[in-house]
């Protein structure tokens, strides 16, 4: 059986979410806010952000499929917007449950701002800026970690530890 070490609580990943909550408010003003979670790693993020931000929040989930190039990094194949919504002047607000090499953010994030929103912005759980491979700033994260697997708050392995409350590393 692998170790778990925890690395955020729950008490620390609610104070990060309502933090983040309060920042995209502050920064949206009184304008709606519209979260695009990307399936599956950040339904359980999704849920508890929306319920931290004020005012007009609405959502929709993306599910992205991948495949992993000859070069053994993730790359999106193909993209399915799960619910059908209107981009254009919205201030949209994209969930990532772990940005690593920022390929297929980056690609999501060009094929967005197609649709001409009124602002666009990056939204990790974890950030592991280290294994960047592209050009992407995350514009909110609730943690920036290095090296590991994490797991816990809707993050899995091999189908397990999503419903751990906190954030473990994997060892």
């Amino acid at each position: 059986m692998k170790q778990l070490k925890e690395s955020f609580s729950q008490a620390e990943i609610a104070a990060r979410i309502a933090d983040v909550g309060a920042r995209i408010r502050a920064d949206a003003g009184s304008s709606e806010v519209f979260l695009i979670g990307i399936l599956k790693g950040s339904a359980v993020f999704l849920s508890d952000l929306i319920r931290a931000i004020s005012g007009d929040v609405g959502y929709a989930f993306v599910d992205v499929i991948r495949d992993l190039g000859d070069t053994g990094t993730a790359e999106a194949i193909e993209i399915d917007f799960l619910t059908h919504f209107e981009m254009e002047g919205k201030n949209l607000y994209l969930l990532k449950d772990v940005v690593s090499s920022g390929i297929i953010e980056n690609y999501l994030m060009t094929q967005l701002r197609q649709q001409k929103p009124a602002d666009l912005k990056l939204v990790a759980l974890l950030d592991r800026h280290d294994l960047r491979t592209v050009e992407l700033d995350v514009d909110y994260e609730l943690f920036k970690v290095d090296n590991g697997i994490f797991v816990g708050y809707g993050l899995e392995s091999e189908g397990r530890y999503g419903n751990l409350p906190y954030l473990a590393r994997l060892g």
